[in-house]
């Protein structure tokens, strides 16, 4: 399984299930996410992710080719590749706990993507209580103004 997870809302940007742990598998749900950051009108400008040799080019690669197929893809889009720290996974918390929810849940549905509109649709203890809010309402409340137009500009008939 991979997931994007945005970082301020907790909202989940797209999921994959695989077989395999795979550079190929990675960039095709990271662009699921792109195209899913690209409906609200905003991009991906940084990933954090582990030191997984999907993601990260271990000493072995960067001796053959210098990255990973992963960063490479990263370079071309122009996102800022933040590979956490050795042996802290607390550096990568928020997807490390999303992924306990993912493992306590993912049975009571028919795919990874009602999950993951589950998820993003839910109360989620880490946001504003006060009012109940949701990893996507987080995401709108937190984007900068001018997406926000273009997604109403979106909805208005010319």
């Amino acid at each position: 399984m991979i997931a994007y997870l945005d970082d301020a809302s907790r909202m989940i940007l797209s999921i994959g299930e695989y077989e395999h742990a795979t550079g190929e598998n990675t960039i095709e749900t990271l662009k699921h996410a792109e195209q899913e950051a690209a409906y609200y009108h905003t991009s991906i400008r940084e990933i954090n992710t582990d030191r997984g040799s999907q993601f990260y080019a271990n000493a072995g690669e960067k001796k053959k080719k210098g990255q990973s197929q992963f960063e490479i893809y990263l370079n071309q889009q122009g996102i800022r590749h933040i590979p956490s720290k050795r042996n802290n996974p607390q550096t990568n918390g928020k997807i490390e706990r999303w992924i306990q929810e993912y493992k306590k849940h993912r049975h009571r549905f028919n795919t990874a993507e009602e999950f993951k509109n589950w998820y993003n649709n839910r109360l989620h203890g880490a946001l504003r209580l006060e009012w109940g809010e949701t990893p996507k309402e987080a995401f709108l409340r937190k984007m900068n103004p001018e997406p926000l137009i273009g997604m109403f500009m979106d909805l208005v008939e010319y």
